[in-house]
């Protein structure tokens, strides 16, 4: 008797192991069947690159699409530089007489630290408070509270990195009249443009071509900018301007070392399709490879990316199995 009773218990485990299986399974799958109602699939049916959404799943991500307007890319030429010293971006804090020199409640700036304008920094003696002459970076510090100082002694010296002066080395095929105000970037981040304004032209000519150099004033300049980095200015070459669409930078994404963008094919379908970004206008690309009046992503074009390749694995599977 006591053989059959502890048979049967094991028997109806195994049934109760068997039953958890099945259900579990049968989750995994309607599971699987509500995703990719939701969802799609990226690759059956239409290829790499398809997504189709729901109006629940658009909701969700937020996606916007916007209708692609013509545009044409100028021709440019790239003019060689590189940012330079300004003194009229330098400013130095003197003693107004000698004595001793006391710090007016607040740390003593440091080498490399940020300081603003107006800020009370210093007393000399009994002297009127000394304040930061301008908003900047400390690039010399050339007395310690408690130090005697005599009168018109440096104290701090502080430079505007945020304005800097760019030198340009022209070119011959450059227009003869320089643009009042051009696109600027650091060399090798051609995309990430700023602008500068003409100061005039440069006293002497460029160091390593030898020939004229004109002088801009960046109007807000990249992280880390200092006299020595290079640069290169983009101004007019007279060709004939490029047409195509202009695609705005927050429709592409990135993946595997291409541009793409996802071109709504009708309503909740959608195509991720290459671009080209070797012709780029601020704020984005102008593109041959679209026309005008394809809509695509302008929101949430990240998001999709993510969705195409979740709609192309297997619900219920799992690492390692």
């Amino acid at each position: 008797m006591r053989g059959r009773a502890i048979f049967l218990l094991a028997l109806l485990a195994l049934a109760a192991v068997l039953v958890t299986g099945y259900l579990r399974h049968r989750t995994a799958e309607r599971n699987s069947e509500e995703y990719t109602g939701q969802v799609g699939q990226a690759t059956e049916g239409h290829g790499p690159g398809f997504v189709a959404l729901d109006s629940a799943s658009i909701g969700r991500i937020g996606l916007k699409t916007t209708v692609l307007a013509s545009g044409r890319a100028v021709s440019e030429l790239t003019l060689t530089g590189e940012i330079v010293s300004d003194p009229q971006g330098t400013s130095t804090l003197r003693a107004p007489l000698a004595g001793r020199l006391s710090a007016t409640g607040r740390p003593w700036p440091a080498f490399g630290q940020q300081v603003h304008a107006g800020e009370e920094v210093a007393q000399v003696s009994d002297a009127k408070p000394l304040t930061i002459p301008r908003s900047g970076e400390v690039i010399r510090v050339a007395a310690q509270p408690g130090e005697q100082v005599a009168a018109g002694q440096e104290i701090l010296v502080i430079a505007d990195f945020e304005h800097p002066l760019a030198r340009l080395a022209w070119r011959d095929e450059a227009p003869a009249s320089p643009p009042r105000t051009i696109p600027l970037a650091r060399l090798g981040q051609e995309r990430q443009r700023v602008t500068a304004d003409l100061i005039g032209a440069a006293v002497d000519a460029d160091p390593v071509t030898r020939r004229p150099a004109y002088l801009y004033r960046v109007h807000s300049a990249w992280p880390n900018t200092r006299p020595g980095t290079a640069v290169v200015g983009f101004v007019p070459s007279g060709g004939a301007s490029s047409p195509g669409v202009q695609v705005p930078a927050s429709c592409v994404v990135q993946w595997e070392g291409l541009a793409w963008v996802y071109l709504e094919q009708e309503p909740g379908k959608y195509l991720r399709t290459a671009v080209s970004t070797d012709r780029p206008v601020p704020g984005g690309w102008i593109v041959s490879s679209l026309k005008p009046g394809d809509r695509i992503v302008t929101q949430g074009a990240g998001q999709l990316l993510s969705e195409e390749f979740r709609a192309g694995i297997t619900v219920g599977e799992e690492v390692g199995e």
